[in-house]
């Protein structure tokens, strides 16, 4: 009777659990949007179902009515036909969507077509993506890419679905979003699945990485994936563990997957162990890199910088199986393992821990997420630098013990310093008869900083460097 009772139990707990998760039948199921649900985060419109999440990709989006979701269950959309959310009539998903630490699985396009807004706290795991004869879009696993300058945020995502395209072009190809703007901000994410590209025709620049195939602003944000291709391009291939080509900010990010691509005929793969290529005014800070790099020009971190004089890479490091160009220090594996190295890739802040047992990272060091500060949605983190007041400049750049703030005489002056994750390190206010302000920054760590400038006539921020 014992034993009967005991495995009463133990089905009932099995179907507790099989209950959570919501298998889709390729119907859809309107949700509830009564009572001014899904106006505000604090009461959003709930996804209890497959069906309901479904319904969202036959909905129409606009960039004036942005809504709340937020999903209360695991969802198997179980490899039924699916059209990306935002897709259908206007292929933009327009809001805010909280998975709530949710998965949704067993998928045959992306969750979401082009995205503005956020997407956070999901995960998409037990997914095979077979693409075939694909169409020149972007792809990611969450979102083929952001649209144009609008905010677009993906926070605590995380992608276990390989990736295979095959006999087609995608331009950009990532494990977590296609192809970012300028304003779009990947924090906090992580790919896992292995990305493969097979028998593509000739095309443009193809552009892949394990976070993004484009990617701006990236913090905090790792890669255990493989990234293999094996395609016939005339023209440049360009891949990297976090991001195919990058523009302004990677930082405390790492890679251990192995980035190999292979290239036919008169093409050549440019390749990295973060970024393939860096364009533009960019910064590398805080990086490692532990995956092999196999390609015609690769060197560990880095595979081409279009501007050398706009790149800063500090606190940057690679296993020393790869290259350098430079930019990272080679390292033993074993040592990468060490206190020291955690020691050393903290230069800056505390956002790495040793990686202990039982190991999800080999022993390499792992991102500590209870200390990531938070995302300000109002972007807060992403400090920009503006230069539109020329009667204003911050000197000498890079600087060691001070900098000076040159302003109009006689006018008051607040001065903020943010690092590079937009936190705020110092503040001065202060009135100059001198037409000059001088900042200790003696005892800050080496690395890049913010110096807001603002008064009755201006409001300017600069990038500077302290060394």
């Amino acid at each position: 009777m014992k034993k009967f009772i005991i495995s009463i139990v133990i089905l009932a707990m099995t179907a507790s659990l099989t209950a959570q998760v919501s298998v889709w039948d390729g119907s859809y199921e309107e949700f509830d949007t009564s009572n001014e649900k899904g106006l505000t985060e604090d009461n959003p419109i709930l996804i209890e179902n497959a069906a309901q999440l479904a319904f969202m990709s036959q909905l129409p989006y606009s960039t004036n009515n942005k809504m709340y979701y937020k999903l209360t269950t695991d969802i198997d959309l179980n490899y039924l036909p699916w059209t990306p959310i935002g897709l259908l009539l206007n292929s933009t998903f327009y809001g805010y969507f909280d998975g709530n630490n949710h998965s949704i699985s067993k998928m045959d396009l992306a969750l979401f077509s082009l995205a503005q807004g956020y997407i956070k706290n999901l995960t998409i795991k037990d997914t095979d993506f077979i693409i075939d004869d694909a169409a020149s879009y972007p792809f990611g696993s969450f979102t083929f890419g952001a649209v144009n300058d609008d905010l677009l945020l993906i926070e605590n995502c995380h992608n276990y679905a390989n990736i295979t395209i095959k006999d087609g072009f995608n331009f950009a190809i990532g494990g977590i979003i296609g192809r970012c703007e300028e304003n779009t901000y990947i924090y906090n994410c992580s790919n896992h699945g292995n990305i493969n590209i097979t028998n593509q025709e000739d095309g443009t620049h193809p552009i892949v990485g394990g976070i993004g195939g484009l990617v701006y602003n990236t913090s905090f944000c790792y890669n255990t994936g493989d990234i293999n291709l094996e395609c016939s391009f005339i023209n440049n291939v360009r891949t990297g563990g976090i991001a195919g080509l990058a523009s302004k900010e990677i930082q405390n990010c790492y890679n251990t997957g192995n980035v190999e691509p292979i290239v036919y005929n008169e093409g050549m793969s440019i390749s990295g162990g973060i970024v393939g290529y860096v364009g533009g005014s960019s910064s590398l800070l805080s990086c490692y890199n532990i995956g092999y790099v196999n390609g015609d020009s690769s060197s560990g971190l880095i595979g081409q910088i279009e501007n050398e004089d706009g790149f800063v890479a500090d606190n940057c490091f690679m296993a020393e199986h790869n290259e350098s160009i430079g930019y990272g220090e080679l390292l033993s594996t074993d040592f990468m393992k060490s206190d020291e190295f955690v020691t050393m890739l903290n230069k800056y802040n505390d956002y790495y821990k040793k990686d202990v047992e039982p190991f999800v990272n080999d022993g390499y060091p792992i991102i500590d997420t209870e200390k990531i500060p938070a995302f300000d949605i109002d972007g807060t983190i992403g400090v920009k630098e503006t230069n539109t007041d020329n009667n204003i400049s911050v000197y000498p750049n890079p600087a060691k013990d001070f900098v000076k703030v040159s302003t109009d005489n006689g006018q008051q002056t607040t001065v903020k310093i943010y690092n590079t994750v937009g936190m705020l390190v110092g503040t001065r206010l202060a009135t100059s008869a001198t037409n000059e302000i001088e900042i200790n920054v003696s005892d800050y760590k080496s690395g890049i900083y913010f110096i807001n400038i603002s008064n009755e006539e201006s409001n300017v921020t600069k990038k500077i460097v302290v060394e």
